[in-house]
Order: C-alpha cells, then structure tokens, then sequence
C-alpha cells in the first residue's frame, strides 16, 4: 500500500513542478478564399453531433432566394450539439442572406415532409416562415469591411 501511495506522490509532484502550458487561442478554421470580409455564424440549438450544420449563402437577387443553386456558396462543418460557429470568407461587402440546417444524416439535403422540413433549419435574423418561405428581404443583412456576427437559432419540426 505504501508503494502505491509513494509512487502517486511522485507522480504528483512531477505533474505539479512542470509548468503549465501557454494559454493557447483556438484560431477558427474559415471557408472560402481569405478577403477582408469575415462572417462569424453561431448557431445554436443543434440537437446532436450527427451530420453537418450546412451554410447556404445568398445575395440580394430575387429571383435566385431559395431557387435550386441559387445560392452563391454552400459550406459544411461537422455537426455539435448546442452551439456552433462557422466562420466564412465573403468576395465583398454587401447585402447576403442565409439559410442554415442540421443535415443530421449526412446526405446533403435538407429532408423534407408533407408538412415542411424534417431536419432542424433557420434563416438568417432569424425569420419563421408561417404557411411559406420568408421574403428576401427580410432574411437580408449586411456585412462591410473586418469580422461580422450573425447569430442564427435552428428550428427543429414537433416530432409526429
């Protein structure tokens, strides 16, 4: 029993002598090509680690919000539970939208039912669509010059 307890002594007291480690700052990784227009985007409410959180990027053109490709950029992270943020490279300031979701099961699709999505979504200032898509115009926002933060909240569907 001594020997046990002698030898976590020593332990302990080599963990205690060494110094402690430099506070290290967790650079986040960026999509897209590096400009001097970041888009920090924190989610919150995913509900497991399963999948991506995906990033549908739009600009101000009517008539390509919510159109299949439409979208000027789509980018993916690994999904985790709670809060994420995304950080995105932008080409230019100016006036963009965006459509979040948990792709929960990984097949790239926002999953869709008889009554809407099937997987956790949102729009950016947070819009809730009632009975349709919200307008362009007021999911738009603003980005110019250095870092913007857009926090976004996912929506998941009642479970039926």
């Amino acid at each position: 029993m001594r020997a046990w307890l002698s030898g976590l002594l020593a332990v302990l007291a080599v963990t205690l002598a060494r110094p402690a480690p430099a506070a290290t700052v967790e650079t986040l990784p960026c999509h897209g090509a590096p400009s001097s227009y970041k888009l920090l985007v924190t989610t919150t409410g995913l509900r497991s680690d399963h999948g991506y959180l995906v990033a549908n990027l739009y600009g101000p053109e009517r008539k390509k919000w919510l159109a299949e490709n439409g979208w000027l950029a789509v980018w993916r992270d690994p999904a985790m539970r709670g809060e994420e943020t995304m950080c995105l490279y932008l080409p230019a300031p100016g006036r963009y939208a965006l459509v979040m979701f948990h792709d929960a099961n990984a097949d790239g699709d926002l999953n869709m039912g008889p009554f809407g999505p099937k997987e956790g979504f949102a729009f950016s200032n947070n819009i809730i669509p009632i009975l349709t898509a919200p307008s362009l115009s007021s999911a738009l926002f603003t980005v110019g010059p250095g870092e913007t933060h857009v926090t976004i909240r996912l929506r998941y569907p009642p479970i039926m």
